[in-house]
């Protein structure tokens, strides 16, 4: 049996429900979903060899969908899923500030500094809930593999929206997915995992059908986002995550293992 902990914040529904879906097809894997909304992840801490919440929403989160109040060092392999790292918690910045390379009046964007820009992305980034829990995993672990995968990105659909008219702009993407590309070149002793082509628009947004039916999750029940949320990813989108982690770890789905076996 493989065992895999799964930590991640609200982009851990989709993985969540895809796994409901497709376990059946995995009967030597299982998985705990470790999850806490938003950045509610970033309040972890090592006690004892485990990995604790500290607080007690997301001690309820642990309980109800993992079983367990805290990750312990003995799983075969640990996955973790957004949790404030990729490129829309970048473009984020963009939405209401511009540095004075990419600032114009008539964009209503605050004009701030490069090396607040800078400080911005490190506090985004380097110390996302995503690294926190990396180093947080090394702590009680070192032998066990560990693999992340970035928020997905938005749905293209998020061009139609007056709220998400940034997105389209070059280079302002370009920009983000450069400093991205750095901080991903930094990581360590963990295997990154792009976010699967077959979900993909074009580089920068997901095709629209994943972004359809999604839903978060709560301490005893999952409910719907809200609608038009183009950030949030549905089950189908978390099967095709799966697979990628999956391949990783040389898990292979039960009608594969017979046919190589036979």
């Amino acid at each position: 049996m493989i065992r895999i902990a799964c930590l991640g914040n609200s982009h851990n529904a989709a993985v969540k429900l895809a796994w409901d879906e497709i376990k059946g097809a995995y009967p030597n894997v299982a998985v705990d979903f470790f999850s806490g909304a938003a950045n509610s992840m970033k309040g972890l801490e090592v006690r004892e060899g485990r990995i604790y919440p500290t607080s007690e929403q997301v001690r309820e989160m642990f309980l109800a969908y993992a079983g367990h109040d805290s990750v312990a060092p003995d799983y075969d392999a640990y996955f973790l899923v957004g949790l404030g790292f990729g490129l829309v918690p970048l473009m984020s910045l963009f939405a209401t500030h511009r540095p004075p390379r990419f600032y114009c009046s008539e964009d209503g964007a605050h004009l701030i500094s490069e090396s607040l820009l800078t400080e911005s992305r490190l506090a985004l980034i380097e110390r996302s809930p995503a690294v926190n829990c990396l180093r947080l995993v090394r702590t009680i672990t070192s032998e066990a593999p560990v693999l992340m995968t970035p928020n997905p990105l938005p749905s293209i659909e998020i061009l139609q929206t007056p709220a998400g008219a940034y997105w389209s702009g070059m280079e302002l993407l370009e920009d983000c997915a450069r400093y991205l590309d750095r901080a991903i070149d930094k990581l360590t002793d963990v295997i990154y995992i792009p976010q699967p082509k077959a979900t993909l628009e074009d580089e920068y947004f997901t095709k629209p059908h994943f972004a359809k039916d999604a839903r978060l999750l709560k301490p005893r029940w999952t409910r719907p986002t809200n609608e038009g949320d183009p950030y949030h990813m549905n089950a189908t989108y978390g099967v095709h995550v799966l697979c990628e982690m999956f391949a990783q770890i040389g898990a292979l789905p039960s009608q594969q293992v017979e046919a190589e076996s036979a």
